[in-house]
C-alpha cells in the first residue's frame, strides 16, 4: 500500500514539481492558500503554497526513486532514520482547510482551557490530536502533522473536541 511522503523542493518550485509529478502519474498534492496581496497601484489574489517547500507524494516503490530526479526536488523529507509518513487522515485535513479557506469557523462554548490537548471527535479533521488556544470568544486549534513535525492553526466547532488527559 502507498504512503504519503513528503519531499523538499526548491524554493517557489511547489506547482511546477507538482504538475510534472502528475503529469509523469505520480500521486501529490500541493495545499494552496488564497491571499489578496497588496501593491502601490493593485490589489491581486495570489494563491501560494500553505506549506513552504513542500510537496507531498504518494509514489508506489518503482516510483520512490524516480520522484528525486525530477527538477527542483531536493530530497525526501527524513523522520527516524527514514522517510517521513503522513496520514491519509492529515492529508484530507489539509485538504479541508485548503477547501474552506485555511480558517474553518467555530463558536466558544466548552470549558477548555488554553493548552489543553483535545482530540477531535466529528468532521474532516476526525481523529487528529492537537492543544487548545482561546481568543475572543474562539476556539483555536493546532493542528500538527506528526511526520514532519509541522502544525497549522486553524478555527474549529468545540462542540466536536474531546478532552485528553
Amino acid at each position: 500500500m502507498n504512503q504519503w511522503k513528503v519531499i523538499y523542493v526548491s524554493s517557489r518550485a511547489e506547482k511546477k514539481v507538482a504538475e510534472r509529478l502528475q503529469q509523469d502519474g505520480i500521486e501529490c498534492y500541493v495545499p494552496i492558500k488564497k491571499e489578496l496581496k497588496h501593491w502601490s497601484d493593485r490589489k491581486k489574489m495570489v494563491e501560494s503554497p500553505l506549506i513552504s517547500g513542500y510537496v507531498f507524494v504518494k509514489p508506489t516503490a518503482l516510483q520512490r526513486d524516480s520522484v528525486l530526479q525530477f527538477q527542483s526536488v531536493l530530497q525526501y523529507v527524513r523522520y527516524n532514520s527514514g522517510d517521513a509518513i503522513v496520514r491519509d487522515i492529515e492529508i484530507e485535513a489539509l485538504k479541508s482547510i485548503e477547501e474552506k479557506g485555511y480558517f474553518v469557523d467555530g463558536e466558544f462554548s466548552k470549558d477548555l482551557n488554553t493548552g489543553d490537548r483535545v482530540k477531535i471527535e466529528h468532521g474532516p479533521f476526525k481523529g487528529l490530536y492537537g492543544s487548545v488556544k482561546t481568543q475572543a470568544k474562539e476556539c483555536i486549534y493546532n493542528i500538527s502533522i506528526e511526520g514532519i513535525g509541522y502544525a497549522l492553526t486553524v478555527k474549529v466547532p468545540e462542540e466536536v473536541l474531546v478532552k485528553q488527559k
